[in-house]
C-alpha cells in the first residue's frame, strides 16, 4: 500500500478548504480501513466456497482487493496532489468509492444459491461495509448516498424477489422493509456526522482566524517594542550629549573658587544636571536589562549593614517630607543574592514609597520565613487599586501623577525592580488597597556560612592623580572642551582628538596614561576602533569608553570588546575614580 509523502496528521498552519479537509480525512481513514476490509472479504469468500464453485468467490475476492487497493492508493495521494482542485479530488474519490461499492455488492449474486443463514451473513457483511464508509467519509452526501444505494439496494431486491429457503413472502417483505428503514436511518446518521464535521471545521476556521490575528498583533507589538527601544536609544543619546557637556562645565565650575552667591547658583545648576542625569540613567538601566548585559554576582550579604546603609541614605529625604522612616524586624542575619542589584531593588522601592507618601511613615520590614527572609517596604500612602496593581510595573506608567511631576521620576522605578527580581530569580510581592497604603516585598534566600558577608561597596577614594596623562577622543568640540576643562581642573594632563587618526597622531607626541574615547565618532569611526589602534602603539594602554548610546546592541558590543563603558552624562567624581581605577589596576 502506498504511503503518504508527509504525515497527514501534521496539518498546515493555514486551514484547508472544506473540500480539502474532507480529502484529508478520507486519506487518514484510508490508512486504517483496508486491512479490515481485506480480512472480512477473505472470510466471506472462504465461507462461500463451501456452497458454490470456489472459482467464483475467488474471482470476486480478487476484484474486491484490486478495487479497494486502487481506491486506497489514490485517496492516500490526493492531499498532496497539486494538479487537481479540491473539488476535482472529491469527485475522483466519490467515483472510486462508488466503484468499490459496486464490486463489493456483487456478493449478492451468490444469494439465490446459498442457505438462508449464509444469506443473512452476506447481508451483515454488506451492512458493516456501509456503516464503516459513513465514518470514513464524514457522512459526505455526494459519496454516502450513491454508495449506500449501490450496496444496500441489491440486498433489498434479492430479499424481496428471490426465494430464499422456506422464508415466506411476508417475511421477505418485512425484511426488505427493515432494509429500507436501515437505509433511511443510515443516511440520516450520515447527515448528522457531516453536521458535526462542518461544526468542527467552522470552529477550527475561527481558531485559525484568531491565531492569524494574534500573530499579527504580536508582530505589531514586537515591531512597536523595537521601535520604542530605537527611539529611546536615539533620544537618550541625543539628549545626553549636551547634558554631558553641561555636566562637565558644571563640574569644572564647582572646582574653582567662587563667592557665596556664585557658589549657590553653581550648586543649583549641578543639582538640576544630576536630577536630569538620574532620569536618563533610569532609561539606561531599562536598556541594559533588555540587552541582557547585566550579570548577577551572587554572594553572602550582611543584611543589617545593607539596611543600615539604606536607612542612612534615605533618612534625610524622608525628614524633608515630614515622614518617619523606621526599621522593624530582627537585626543581624545573612542573605544570599547580588549585593549591588539587591541594594538597587530596595533603593527603588524606598524612593518610590517616599515620593508617593505625603504623611505618616515608611517602614523597612524584615521577617524571617524559614529558609528565606522577607524584606518589605511599607508606606502609609494612598494605596493602589487592584485593577492598577499589574500596570504599575509597566514602563512610564504612574498613578496619581497626571501633571507629570518631574520630582516623581519617569515611572521606570518599578519596571526596573521587576526586571531585577526576575534576573535574581526572587519573588516580588505587592499588598495594597486604596486608603491603606502599600507594601512591596521580596523573599531573599538565607545564606549558609561560607565566608565574610558583603554589602554593596561604597566608592573609595583613589590614589593621587598627579602625572596622569589623559587622551580624550570625541567628535564634538563642546565635549572635548568640557572634558579638557574638567580634567585639567582635577590636575590631569590632557590632550584631545576628534578621530582615531588624530588620536594616533597625538599619541606620537603625548604618551597617554589612559584613553577616554567616545563610543560614536564620525562616519565609520568609533571608540573601540580608536582604542584598538592606540594599543597597537601602546600595548595594554588603559581605556574607558564613554557613550550616550543606550541601544541594546551597542551595550552588548561594548561588553564584548572588554572595555569599561561609562554613560553620559558622567559625574565628575565617578569619572575621576574610574580613571584612577583603570590606571592603577
Amino acid at each position: 500500500m502506498a504511503q503518504l509523502p508527509v504525515d497527514l496528521r501534521e496539518r498546515d498552519s493555514e486551514l484547508r478548504s472544506l473540500q480539502g479537509e474532507l480529502v484529508l480525512l478520507m486519506a487518514q481513514q484510508a490508512r486504517r480501513i483496508p486491512l479490515q476490509r481485506y480480512l472480512t472479504s477473505v472470510l466471506m469468500a472462504v465461507l462461500l466456497c463451501f456452497y458454490v464453485n470456489p472459482l467464483l468467490p475467488l474471482l470476486w475476492l480478487v476484484a474486491v482487493v484490486a478495487v479497494v487497493a486502487m481506491r486506497t492508493h489514490t485517496v492516500l495521494l490526493l492531499p498532496e496532489d497539486r494538479s487537481r482542485s479540491d473539488e476535482r479530488k472529491l469527485g475522483l474519490a466519490a467515483a472510486l468509492f462508488w466503484a468499490s461499492g459496486a464490486v463489493q455488492a456483487l456478493v449478492v449474486l451468490f444469494f439465490p444459491v446459498v442457505p438462508v443463514l449464509i444469506g443473512a451473513i452476506v447481508t451483515i457483511y454488506v451492512v458493516g461495509v456501509c456503516s464503516a464508509t459513513i465514518q470514513s467519509t464524514a457522512g459526505y452526501r455526494r459519496i454516502c448516498l450513491p454508495y449506500v444505494l449501490v450496496m444496500m439496494g441489491p440486498v433489498g431486491l434479492v430479499w424481496t424477489l428471490t426465494t430464499v429457503g422456506d422464508v415466506g413472502v411476508v417475511e421477505r417483505m418485512l425484511f426488505a422493509g427493515l432494509i429500507l428503514v436501515y437505509i433511511t436511518t443510515m443516511l440520516s446518521h450520515a447527515r448528522g456526522v457531516f453536521g458535526v464535521f462542518m461544526e468542527s471545521y467552522n470552529i477550527r476556521q475561527q481558531r485559525e482566524d484568531l491565531n492569524r490575528k494574534l500573530r499579527s498583533a504580536l508582530g505589531n507589538a514586537e515591531t512597536a517594542n523595537r521601535a520604542k527601544t530605537r527611539f529611546l536609544a536615539s533620544a537618550s543619546h541625543d539628549l545626553r550629549q549636551p547634558i554631558h557637556a553641561l555636566s562637565l562645565f558644571s563640574g569644572s565650575l564647582l572646582l574653582r573658587p567662587m563667592d557665596a552667591r556664585t557658589s549657590a547658583i553653581a550648586e543649583q545648576i549641578d543639582k538640576a544636571v544630576k536630577s536630569l542625569a538620574s532620569q536618563l540613567d533610569a532609561l539606561l538601566d531599562i536598556s541594559r536589562l533588555d540587552a541582557g548585559v547585566i550579570e548577577r554576582s551572587i554572594s553572602s550579604i550582611d543584611l543589617s549593614a545593607l539596611l543600615a546603609q539604606l536607612m542612612e541614605e534615605f533618612q534625610p529625604q524622608a525628614e524633608r517630607k515630614g515622614l518617619r522612616l523606621t526599621w522593624h524586624g530582627p537585626a543581624g542575619g545573612q542573605v544570599r543574592s547580588d549585593p549591588m542589584l539587591l541594594q538597587r531593588i530596595l533603593r527603588n522601592l524606598l524612593s518610590n514609597a517616599i515620593k508617593y507618601t505625603d504623611s505618616g511613615r515608611v517602614e523597612l520590614v524584615v521577617e524571617p520565613r524559614g529558609d528565606k527572609i522577607r524584606i518589605g517596604v511599607a508606606d502609609t500612602g494612598p494605596g493602589i487599586p487592584e485593577a492598577e496593581q499589574e500596570r504599575i510595573f509597566e514602563e512610564f506608567y504612574q498613578l496619581q501623577n497626571p501633571e507629570r511631576d518631574r520630582s516623581k521620576g519617569l515611572g521606570l522605578g518599578l519596571a526596573i525592580v521587576r526586571r531585577l527580581t526576575e534576573l535574581l530569580d526572587i519573588e516580588l510581592l505587592l499588598s495594597s488597597a486604596p486608603g491603606s497604603g502599600s507594601c512591596f516585598s521580596v523573599d531573599i534566600p538565607v545564606a549558609r556560612s561560607e565566608g565574610k558577608p558583603v554589602v554593596a561597596p561604597e566608592p573609595q577614594a583613589g590614589p593621587s592623580w598627579r602625572h596622569i596623562q589623559v587622551l580624550v577622543i570625541d567628535d564634538e568640540e563642546a565635549i572635548r572642551l568640557g572634558m579638557q576643562t574638567l580634567l585639567e581642573e582635577m590636575g590631569f594632563s590632557v590632550a584631545v582628538a576628534s578621530s582615531t587618526e588624530a588620536a594616533i597622531d597625538q599619541a606620537r607626541r603625548f604618551q597617554p596614561s589612559i584613553v577616554l574615547a567616545d563610543f560614536r565618532l564620525c562616519g565609520q569611526d568609533n571608540g573601540i576602533l580608536a582604542i584598538r589602534s592606540l594599543r597597537m602603539v601602546w600595548p595594554e594602554l588603559p581605556a574607558l569608553l564613554i557613550s550616550g548610546d543606550t541601544a541594546p546592541d551597542r551595550l552588548r558590543e561594548a561588553r564584548d570588546a572588554g572595555v569599561e563603558l561609562l554613560h553620559k552624562p558622567v559625574n565628575a567624581t565617578a569619572l575621576r575614580e574610574s580613571i584612577l581605577k583603570a590606571v592603577n589596576e
